[in-house]
């Protein structure tokens, strides 16, 4: 079956607003799978809290997680981000680039899963868990599985299969979480829970690995002796600066909240609340990244549908961004006590610079994925770097006992510098924007929902009524200045060959 053939075909159907739909439409659909996994894990840790009565073992199952999770974010060497790439340009080598990006992949994720499993017992001594040395060594297993699951994932995004996708992402996640879930009521009340939980994830990833390659078989390539090896140093040098600035990003948070917890546990909790209702925000940008790698990879020869294209992703990004950030800002204490309860209202203090961080992010993730799509992967790596070395080198410079929500501030400026460093790059590397259309328009209804909380500010009406009337202003204002305000990017009209 030839795809791509058939993508064409589909995307010859031109409307006025046909490129729009086609971007939002795939992100909603990616953005609900996030959304989805998101709340799998969150229910699935409120059934363990139910479960498991002693929060210390509820504790050891997250450091479990934990470690997962961050050793995780090490796979791939970039291999699955240049597979996509290839895949979406329609290279001719995308066959051994699926082989090569494969075998990597595996073999990098069998080192991890070995290096973790003998440094298990190191990791179980410092935390003084002596169950944790079988946990890690029987769920560093899952490492090698996520490789895999990885590899099929990045070829249904450069086959731009953005609902098959949708559906590969969650089927891990929820069979994960519910064979954790199901092998820890099993084990209780006399079985070992932490290793109970490390069966039950290793089983619940077979299982999704499973189903995710049922589901992408017919989009996968045969086997093949023959491959071309020397195919292996551009796949490296497009992906290793993608991997080494998506680790870059990644590890910010944790270290973070690390880094708090030396001074004040209480602070350390107060910014993992904030962080968790960030994450949200986080989602969004996400789903986009997802969608315009392999969106902006097919007309990367065509500056034209290059710079509409990089607009539009922008531009709809921010309108969800932009209103949703205020939002957190001017709710946040209402957002720390209603989801945490009075307790924790203090974590409300830590929202503002979370929420800052987290749209300055936005433009950096977002611009970093765009640049990789035209195959400057520079972009991507740079940014990333200098926002991690602000965090890295200004979080422990401005931590203090007294006043611990300063050591907040060095991560949202490094992510302002990141956006800074994210729009030299575009401009340098030929990523012609729409900037007014890209940043300002969406600003207009920030602007406007501002408005409106100001002037019910000054009125003195009741918080509830300027919160609601703050919040039904968004929508519509949006409608307005989207569809009545005149639109710059629309002079740039399709192809002749019509491609969204």
């Amino acid at each position: 079956m030839d795809f791509r053939q058939v993508q064409r075909e589909a995307d010859s159907v031109v409307g006025e607003h046909r490129v729009e739909r086609y971007l939002i439409a795939n992100v909603a659909v990616v953005f609900l799978a996030l959304l989805i996994n998101q709340l799998t894990q969150t229910l699935g840790a409120a059934a363990l809290t139910h479960l498991v009565a002693n929060p210390t073992v509820y504790g050891e199952i997250n450091v479990l997680l934990q470690i997962l999770g961050l050793v995780g974010i090490f796979l791939s060497l970039g291999f699955n981000a240049s597979l996509t790439y290839v895949i979406a340009r329609g290279q001719e080598h995308s066959e051994d680039a699926f082989w090569i990006a494969s075998l990597v992949g595996v073999g990098f994720g069998m080192l991890l899963a070995a290096t973790l499993a003998v440094l298990a017992g190191v990791v179980a001594g410092f935390y003084d868990v002596p169950a944790l040395t079988v946990a890690l060594g029987t769920a560093s297993l899952i490492l090698v599985l996520n490789s895999v699951i990885n590899v099929v994932m990045s070829v249904l995004s450069g086959h731009r299969l953005f609902r098959l996708q949708s559906l590969a992402m969650v089927l891990p996640v929820l069979s994960g979480t519910l064979g954790m879930v199901i092998a820890v009521w099993a084990a209780l009340p006399d079985g070992p829970p932490l290793r109970a939980a490390a069966f039950g994830q290793l089983a619940g990833a077979l299982l999704g690995l499973g189903l995710v390659v049922l589901l992408a078989k017919p989009y996968l390539p045969a086997f093949r002796r023959a491959i071309d090896w020397t195919q292996w140093r551009p796949l490296f040098r497009y992906g290793f600066p993608m991997w080494a600035g998506n680790i870059a990003k990644s590890f910010q948070q944790p270290f973070l909240v690390i880094t708090m917890g030396l001074v004040s546990l209480s602070a350390a909790g107060y910014l993992s609340n904030g962080l968790k209702i960030g994450g949200f925000l986080n989602n969004i940008t996400w789903a986009f990244n997802v969608v315009v790698l392999p969106w902006l990879s097919e007309v990367q020869g065509d500056a034209r549908l290059v710079g509409m294209r990089a607009t539009l992703a922008f531009r709809y990004n921010n309108y969800v961004i932009f209103p949703l950030t205020g939002l957190v800002v001017l709710n946040r204490h209402f957002l720390a006590v209603a989801v945490f309860g009075s307790r924790y209202n203090q974590s409300a203090a830590y929202l503002l610079p979370v929420a800052a961080a987290i749209a300055f992010s936005s433009v950096s993730r977002l611009g970093g994925t765009l640049l990789a799509g035209i195959g400057r992967p520079r972009g991507n790596f740079w940014p990333m770097l200098a926002a991690g070395g602000a965090t890295l080198v200004g979080v422990p410079l401005m931590l203090s006992r007294s006043t611990p929500l300063a050591a907040v501030y060095p991560y949202a400026a490094g992510w302002l510098l990141a956006t800074a460093l994210t729009i030299v790059f575009a401009v340098r590397d030929g990523l012609y924007l729409d900037y007014f259309d890209a940043f300002a328009r969406p600003a207009m209804p920030l602007a406007i929902m501002l408005g409106v909380y100001a002037a019910g500010t000054l009125l003195r009406l009741p918080a509830a009524v300027v919160g609601v009337a703050t919040v039904l202003t968004i929508v519509p204002a949006t409608w307005v200045i989207e569809r009545r305000l005149p639109n710059l990017s629309r002079k740039e009209q399709l192809s002749p060959q019509g491609r969204a």
